[in-house]
């Protein structure tokens, strides 16, 4: 599943949340309003509240009450209300996969809604342009726009916007490939909607989630969570939401080969977006019962599936999609022996692939490429074919760990911020305290009352004070030390990824230095990862924020156990933190059999028997 897949159904306007039983009545109610008001604004105002109900469950009466909104303002008028109107008009073509016709729409609710010096409109409608540039993968813009907004909903107290622009910063994370920021955003978005009592929008954010487990490829949990969105979306009475989450439960079923579940969800998934005319879902459904068909092996069937998904996606202008899946009619061809005929939708996957900028699939094409120009005899295009693939793939191997170094660094500059934030609102209080006594004390003074009740006074007033005053600074020590405890869990787990990666780096090296013929570049490469694999200056910090964190920790250990060495001092400290054997290799770059004869060897030091447990004995030190 690529990074770059949105939540789609994030509403585009305000969308009211109504069991399916109340929703006739509500349109019945609303229809009698015209019928019996002469006032044509109140009239188109109303027909837009119709188009909120219907958007997501019959687009052909949403477009009806569009309409007669629509000539109302022609001949009456009102610029708020043309706002709307221009809102409306965004979300219909959206659902009909007409991206540019609301992009075009939503610019001019923002406009229009400045001119009327409506600045939360004005807000909500950019918000939507932010959702689209999100799923057409201009993040930082995307990016740009909610953190713009979330300022805006703040100031006007807009919980339910505010909660739909944190969802949207987790869709551009997961689009970023930035999961663990993702589900930061996600959860704090999804806590707002629960506390609303939203069960669209927390089924919305359940969604969200569960894209981010699968895009981690945790499909038993999305699963789980995703089943979990369809519970809230048909509280919500929302065929097309609970349609969406269907199809991604097909997509996790299909990873896990649970063919014939997949087929299910994807089959009520397609009756519903049908009668929906939920292009963009239809089209996903067609992509993943193609995804299915190859995973059964039924190619000619998988073939059929994937044109029919192509042509819509390019219809609706997706090329990740597209690329994705020419990628996998390429495929289909070439499972069948068609070499020849699977090099064409190779080479259209690898253009739009280049033009999405999606390397994923361009690795992947690149690869399918090499093999397909293998069986022809084309060996030398083939090879060049998979040298692509292996640039390709390096890219992606570095990209993906300067994300990770990224994203460790983004969480920890967030956390040491609100820190920097708490440690003020300390020092107020603290400073707002002694305030009160320095005013209390002019009051005494100038109130005439005895040296002895003045005495008194203050003894009573002061012995408060201080107690208040010890309590702040306890809080303000608890505060630093568990600051320092999320520093130092950064640091270990940054020193777990740098490891890791750089230990994968190495081998990709060691096996493109027995391939190629020159290899002193691979040698210098291989030098130069051994020698930061092996730099102390790494486990000198993280060693300074653990003594922080864990005072006279050290000491302790030489003092009870004297014979252990530094290497299982360094042990010793992982293991404290409660790391996983895989953290505390990667930290300490040995094997995980390593790991465990390490432990068997402190063990011994430590004189434990086969009963007591080493990280229990290690956490009472």
């Amino acid at each position: 599943m690529k990074h770059y897949i949105i939540l789609s159904f994030l509403c585009l306007f305000f969308i009211q949340s109504i069991q399916a039983q109340e929703l006739q009545e509500k349109i019945d109610s609303i229809l009698k309003i015209i019928n019996t008001t002469s006032v044509d604004t109140i009239k188109a105002r109303r027909y837009l509240e119709l188009s909120d109900l219907t958007m997501y469950n019959d687009q052909k009466r949403t477009l009806e009450y569009i309409e007669k909104a629509n000539a109302i303002y022609r001949t009456s008028p009102n610029k708020k209300g043309i706002a709307k109107l221009f809102t409306q008009k965004a979300n219909y073509f959206y659902r009909l996969g007409k991206i540019d016709s609301a992009r075009i729409n939503l610019v001019s609710s923002v406009n229009t809604s400045l001119k009327t010096g409506d600045t939360l409109r004005a807000a909500i409608a950019r918000h939507n342009v932010g959702i689209l540039d999100n799923y057409q993968g201009n993040l930082e813009s995307a990016s740009q726009i909610m953190d713009e907004n979330i300022q805006v909903f703040q100031k006007y107290d807009d919980s339910l916007h505010l909660a739909n622009a944190y969802l949207i910063k987790g869709s551009i994370a997961l689009s970023s490939g930035f999961n663990k920021i993702g589900l930061i955003e996600s959860y704090n978005g999804l806590k707002i909607h629960r506390r609303l009592k939203d069960d669209l929008r927390v089924g919305e954010g359940l969604f969200q989630i569960g894209l981010i487990h699968q895009n981690t490829s945790d499909h038993a949990k999305a699963i789980e969570i995703l089943k979990e969105s369809i519970l809230y979306f048909n509280k919500a009475a929302s065929e097309q939401l609970a349609a969406q989450a269907l199809n991604y439960i097909a997509f996790s079923q299909i990873e896990m080969e649970n063919f014939k579940e997949a087929e299910t969800n994807l089959e009520e998934s397609l009756s519903i977006s049908k009668k929906l005319d939920y292009t963009a879902n239809i089209a996903r459904v067609y992509q993943n019962l193609g995804k299915l068909e190859i995973g059964r092996k039924n190619y000619n069937e998988a073939i059929a599936f994937l044109t029919r998904a192509y042509d819509m996606w390019v219809k609706i202008s997706v090329p990740n999609n597209e690329a994705e899946v020419l990628l996998n009619i390429g495929r289909s061809h070439s499972r069948k022996k068609r070499f020849r005929k699977s090099l064409d939708f190779f080479d259209r996957s690898i253009e739009r692939a280049i033009y999405a900028q999606n390397n994923e699939t361009l690795e992947s094409a690149y690869f399918e490429k090499s093999l397909a120009l293998e069986k022809l005899g084309e060996y030398e295009a083939s090879l060049t074919s998979f040298k692509q693939n292996k640039i390709i793939n390096d890219s992606i191997f570095s990209v993906g760990y300067s994300k990770a170094t990224l994203e460790l660094k983004t969480i920890y500059d967030t956390e040491k911020k609100e820190q920097q934030i708490a440690k003020q609102e300390t020092e107020i209080e603290l400073l707002e305290e002694r305030d009160k006594v320095s005013s209390l004390q002019k009051w005494l003074l100038g109130s005439g009352l005895g040296l002895s009740l003045l005495v008194f006074g203050f003894g009573f007033y002061g012995i408060r004070q201080k107690m208040k005053r010890n309590k702040l600074e306890r809080e303000k020590v608890a505060t630093q030390l568990a600051f320092k405890k999320k520093e130092l869990t950064t640091q270990a787990l940054h020193l777990a990824k740098k490891n890791e990666t750089l230990e994968n780096l190495k081998q990709k090296a060691k096996e493109l230095k027995e391939k190629e013929a020159s290899t002193n570049g691979y040698q210098q490469l291989i030098t130069s990862i051994n020698f930061d694999l092996q730099d102390d200056n790494n486990w000198e910090n993280f060693a300074r924020y653990f003594e922080e964190v864990h005072k006279d920790f050290n000491s302790n250990v030489a003092k009870k156990y004297p014979e252990v060495t530094p290497n299982e001092l360094r042990l010793m400290a992982l293991l404290k933190m409660n790391l996983s054997s895989k953290e505390i290799a990667n930290i300490l770059n040995i094997s995980i059999p390593g790991i465990k004869k390490a432990r068997q060897r402190l063990r011994k030091k430590m004189n434990l028997s086969t009963g007591d447990s080493l990280e229990n004995a290690v956490l009472s030190i």
